[in-house]
């Protein structure tokens, strides 16, 4: 392995770069949505992964396009190759990211996953209610980006999510109808992602190492949370809204 990892597969729309390879558990993280994205961003290993021990496969996309275009398929592949040789695999993806996570985690042979306020599609049909990223689903295949298409019944983990922003809560329990072992943490007002709050706070590092227990919890991310909302004014502004609404 480079200092900047492995490049095993180079795409026009997709790459997939592993860092610390020789290891029995792999992390599979994903690139996240970007405003104006239109090339693809540097590739750095996540510390902590590495640092417990952890292969890292970084998935990453020239564009805001969750993953879904002519490299979607040679990902899938490069997985099912890939991850027969890890005891365990981990998924851990940020709105886009989550998305990722889930879609691919059937072709991963995916143990877990930390999936933080993901969408379970932004194809206009399926989501007809979420016009927020129709500026990136003009090509948005519907067949190629189902997750019904692609379940992972034993998939375990947890879906963070802020359940004062509904279109993200909807997304989750549409995400847990197909896999049904994993569980949704609420972090009211946590924004989109639901961590910002948590990571305002400089404690981004409890959702990396959340991701990397079997299984992950919620538990230490809500801690986090609570803990980061106490002096956080964005927080408390948000709160004496929804006080004041009521």
């Amino acid at each position: 392995m480079t200092d900047t990892g492995d490049l095993v597969y180079s795409g026009d729309h997709l790459r997939a770069t592993l860092f610390n390879g020789v290891s029995d558990r792999l992390a599979i993280t994903f690139s996240f949505r970007e405003k104006g994205r239109t090339a693809f961003a540097p590739v750095t290993p996540v510390k902590q992964m590495v640092a417990q021990g952890f292969a890292q496969l970084a998935i990453t996309s020239c564009a805001n396009d969750w993953f879904i275009n002519p490299d979607t398929a040679r990902i899938e592949a490069i997985l099912e190759k890939l991850a027969p040789h890890y005891k365990a695999v981990h998924m851990l993806g940020f709105s886009m990211g989550g998305y990722g996570a889930f879609r691919f985690a059937r072709a991963a042979h995916a143990t877990y996953v930390t999936a933080v306020s993901p969408q379970f599609s932004i194809h206009a049909d399926v989501v007809p209610f979420d016009r927020r990223y129709r500026a990136d689903a003009a090509e948005f295949e519907r067949e190629l980006s189902d997750l019904t298409r692609v379940p992972r019944p034993n998939l375990q983990g947890i879906i963070i999510t802020d359940p004062f922003r509904p279109l993200d809560l909807v997304h989750a329990n549409m995400i847990t109808e197909v896999f049904p072992r994993v569980r949704i943490a609420r972090l009211p007002f946590g924004g989109h992602p639901a961590t910002s709050l948590i990571a305002r706070a400089s404690n981004p590092g409890v959702i990396q190492h959340t991701a990397l227990k079997s299984p992950p919890t919620a538990a230490p991310i809500i801690a986090a949370h609570r803990a980061a909302r106490r002096g956080d004014a964005v927080y408390q502004k948000a709160l004496a809204a929804k006080l004041l609404a009521r």
